[in-house]
């Protein structure tokens, strides 16, 4: 069984330790032992820079954007969420030293981080009030004597404080919970619960001692570890035990073997077919998405539309077509797509006229009211914006004409019918609905007048 600790060293062969900035994916483990409190001591860390991080790879963790040589600590606190999920619906197991919840300010992008923001909570709780809330004492009591973490905290009692309690008055507490530690006058300050098929179990804080101690203290939580999941990793059976027959189990294991490769062919089946269903609903982002997502399923887009992307990712959208070159400006809003995207676009052409002498083509796509229905939106476009690309002879499309296109594509739609899209798209300017990019309709020519 392989645990990872996070912020709580001990020393076991079992056991990895690194704190939430440095470690590897939790789920690449089978259980994962954490004090939230040492989230808050090392952004504390990070951000006064009196310590330092490096991830994985070598790069090191910085309060930045990601780059080649860094990587940002926003995205890596932020992937653990994601993480821990994936571990308890694998069956595994997270063991908390319960902490109150406490905001952790100063990190660039992630203004909501929290000590629990990682941690998955039953339906209608959360690891904060006024479930989970700050106590401190040493009384403990074993309300549980079966549960494979009282051993640890009988034996290591002389270690063993409390800084938070989960308030059993509240009903989701008493619902998904069950208590195996109590506090003075019998408050719940170590409880377990069952979290998306895995175990999280909260217990007391333990002291960092050293010495003999600590290694048994590492020890102790091991075992708890494997008997709490169920491991059968306590032993490893010796060589010969196969060769000790009983009747009916060489059926078995031959059924079992049989099953087994029925389950992985399900398996791979499964895989593959996900793998189609998810190359194809991605194009929906077209309707919903916003920022770097949104833009990447344009990009796609373009190209099943036979357009050349020439622009790296993250930089502003630069397409080929026939010789022809375009710059392209994306929005998303919740509400109406105004002149900004015209403004940055009118910006870009204008620099690369006075750098190259030549003005290449402008092109806007919009997604307005980005969480409404398709058919709900009315007026997505602001009319400054369409009459700015009616004037500058910007061709100006919405996601939704362009999630239409990539239906005709993957409906079959010929060569000749692509070329005459890119042309379209290419010479048109202002406001192109689907009807004139698909040359089924004329597009009427709008009075080209003021801007703003």
């Amino acid at each position: 069984m392989r645990i990872l600790s996070i912020g709580f060293p001990l020393p076991n062969v079992a056991i990895d330790n690194y704190s939430a900035l440095t470690a590897a994916s939790y789920n690449d483990y089978d259980a994962l032992v954490i004090d939230p409190a040492s989230i808050t001591r090392d952004v504390n860390d990070l951000l006064a820079g009196t310590k330092t991080f490096d991830a994985q790879d070598s790069r090191p963790v910085l309060n930045a954007p990601t780059t080649a040589t860094a990587v940002s600590a926003t995205e890596q606190l932020r992937r653990r969420a994601d993480e821990t999920a994936r571990l308890l619906e694998a069956g595994g197991l997270v063991v908390v030293l319960g902490r109150p919840d406490a905001t952790i300010g100063g990190l660039l992008g992630f203004e909501g981080c929290d000590r629990y923001h990682w941690l998955p909570a039953p339906a209608g709780m959360a690891w904060g009030l006024p479930f989970l809330k700050a106590a401190e004492g040493k009384t403990v009591r074993i309300a549980a004597e079966q549960h494979p973490f009282s051993e640890v905290l009988r034996e290591h009692r002389k270690e063993v404080t409390y800084r938070a309690m989960f308030d059993d008055r509240q009903a989701e507490v008493r619902r998904h919970g069950r208590t195996i530690a109590k506090g003075g006058a019998g408050i719940p300050i170590g409880m377990e619960f069952t979290v998306l098929g895995g175990l999280v179990t909260f217990i007391p804080v333990l002291f960092e001692s050293s010495g003999a101690n600590r290694t048994e203290l590492a020890q102790a939580i091991v075992d708890a570890c494997r008997r709490l999941s169920g491991s059968e990793y306590l032993s490893e059976a010796p060589y010969w035990v196969r060769s000790m027959a009983l009747p009916g189990l060489e059926q078995v294991e031959a059924e079992l073997e049989e099953a087994q490769a029925g389950a992985d062919q399900a398996v791979a089946h499964v895989t593959a077919v996900r793998e189609r269903h998810d190359d194809l609903a991605r194009h929906r982002r077209l309707l919903w998405e916003d920022g770097q997502p949104f833009a990447q399923a344009v990009t796609e887009s373009l190209r099943m539309l036979g357009f050349v992307v020439t622009s790296a990712p993250l930089e502003p959208l630069l397409i080929e077509s026939g010789g022809a070159t375009a710059f392209a400006e994306l929005e998303s809003d919740r509400e109406q797509v105004v002149e900004w995207p015209y403004v940055r676009l009118q910006r870009r052409l204008e620099e690369h006229l006075l750098k190259q002498g030549t003005a290449p083509k402008g092109l806007v796509i919009a997604n307005g009211y980005r969480e409404k229905d398709p058919d709900q939106r009315e007026d997505e476009l602001s009319e400054p914006l369409r009459i700015a690309c009616e004037n500058y002879r910007y061709s100006l499309l919405t996601s939704r004409t362009l999630f239409e296109l990539v239906r005709r594509v993957l409906g079959g739609a010929d060569d000749a019918t692509l070329l005459a899209l890119r042309r379209r798209i290419m010479s048109g300017s202002g406001h192109l609905s689907l009807e004139a990019l698909l040359g089924e309709a004329t597009e009427e020519t709008s009075d080209a007048g003021p801007i703003f």
